[in-house]
């Protein structure tokens, strides 16, 4: 997918902001600024994070630098991957943890999210209330993320942060303070953010 079409496509779609996740990898910042640069959306908020691949499953990862990312090699055990994650000072969200075929078992218990990801285009339905009420039985937030590999899917699900976000920081903190949601599509009179 083209990344400034991406861009240009959530603004237009209403988001105020995307943040980018690859499979082992994150994108630098001159990479974001001259994306930002590319897709010209003044005031359009660009971040990355990146998805690791667990032994257990995936995990979408927010708040490290491109550098940090790049010392986790893929396939560690998420019981032992997230608490290093989080002592970098990330936010480990388990990504689709109900999907079939690509689901963490009983021990996602064990792992220490944050957060877990509970609406996505690769979660039918009845995952996505799995999801929910796995995030809600382990007072964890729910977050959604498009998972967009096509352009028809970017802000198909979406974060409604119920503060003004306008550094991944505060991206961070909104999750952790629970002052987030998931949402389809947008809502009126908040702020969202697509992953």
């Amino acid at each position: 997918m083209d990344a400034a079409r991406l861009v240009e496509r959530a603004a237009r779609d209403g988001l105020d902001g995307v943040i980018i996740t690859e499979h082992h990898y994150q994108w630098t910042p001159d990479e974001l600024e001259e994306l930002t640069a590319d897709a010209r959306e003044p005031g359009f908020r660009l971040w990355a994070g990146f998805e690791y691949s667990a032994l257990q499953g995936d995990i979408l990862v927010y708040g490290l630098d491109a550098a940090q990312a790049d010392r986790f090699p893929p396939g560690e055990d998420a019981r032992f991957i997230v608490p290093a994650f989080q002592a970098d000072g990330a936010l480990c969200v388990a990504a689709h943890p109900t999907r079939a075929g690509l689901s963490f078992d009983e021990t996602i218990v064990e792992m220490g999210f944050d957060a877990l990801e509970t609406r996505s285009v690769n979660l039918k339905p009845h995952e996505q209330r799995l999801a929910a009420r796995l995030a809600d039985d382990l007072g964890l937030p729910p977050l959604a993320a498009s998972d967009a590999h096509c352009l028809e899917n970017v802000g198909d699900y979406a974060v409604a942060v119920d503060a003004p976000i306008q550094t991944m920081a505060d991206f961070l903190g909104a999750v952790r303070a629970g002052q987030c949601r998931p949402v389809t599509r947008r809502s009126q009179g908040v702020h969202h953010f697509g992953t």
